[in-house]
């Protein structure tokens, strides 16, 4: 958190998203651990499911609504009206849902601009978690609306290969990346051999990843 409040000291980002290379490498856990930890500080949080190929949230944090960021872009409902409060993380919380039409040309629309401007005058920090950047174009495509943007790594198990392909799509499409956080530590392994990255991630997430472009 840190980190974050520290990547520019003239003005805290607002807007912060998160990404990973590949799926199940923490950045879910981390961007509600950001969450709750922002609400700690009396800000006025929203955690907005951006990864709406892969829903989890109402999962996660036993969530009632089913209605959320689709339903206000398409004018169903009020920013105001979607949002669920919730009272583990004490954060309003906008739900993902199933799109019929591109993910990616949902967050390059105007109208995911306009929420975005809306939430920045609503709340004092905006936390979307987005797709993995290897699967999807989705998070390169929010990214251009964030002041700041978190590359989740797990530890001992991302292959180091693809926190570099990663990397490399973001920085050739403008994008800086503000910093990594590396998820799922061991800390009595990292006490003993040291932080290293693992090898052959994408092969286990081959068929995982199929969910994402069958979404």
């Amino acid at each position: 958190r840190t980190s974050i409040v520290m990547s520019n000291v003239d003005q805290m980002p607002q807007v912060i998203m998160l990404t990973s290379s590949l799926p199940d490498e923490g950045k879910t856990t981390t961007a509600i651990a950001l969450a709750q930890n922002f609400t700690g500080l009396g800000k006025r949080v929203l955690l907005i499911e951006g990864d709406i190929r892969h829903r989890v949230f109402r999962d996660y944090l036993d969530l009632k609504k089913t209605k959320g960021l689709l339903a206000v872009l398409s004018g169903q409902m009020e920013l105001s009206q979607a949002v669920e409060r919730n009272y583990l993380i004490d954060a309003d919380v906008l739900v993902g849902e199933r799109a019929a039409m591109n993910a990616a040309d949902v967050f390059s629309s105007a109208r995911f601009r306009n929420l975005i401007a809306e939430a920045r005058r609503a709340y004092d920090v905006v936390i979307i978690d987005t797709p993995p950047v290897l699967l999807v174009p989705d998070a390169r495509v929010v990214a251009k609306l964030a002041d700041a943007v978190i590359y989740a790594v797990q530890w001992n198990a991302t292959a180091k290969r693809d926190v570099i392909a990663g990397l490399r799509l973001m920085t050739d499409g403008g994008i800086r990346v503000t910093g990594l956080a590396l998820t799922r530590i061991d800390v009595k392994k990292l006490k003993r051999f040291g932080a290293t990255f693992g090898y052959g991630a994408y092969g286990a997430h081959k068929k995982y990843a199929r969910t994402y472009h069958e979404a």
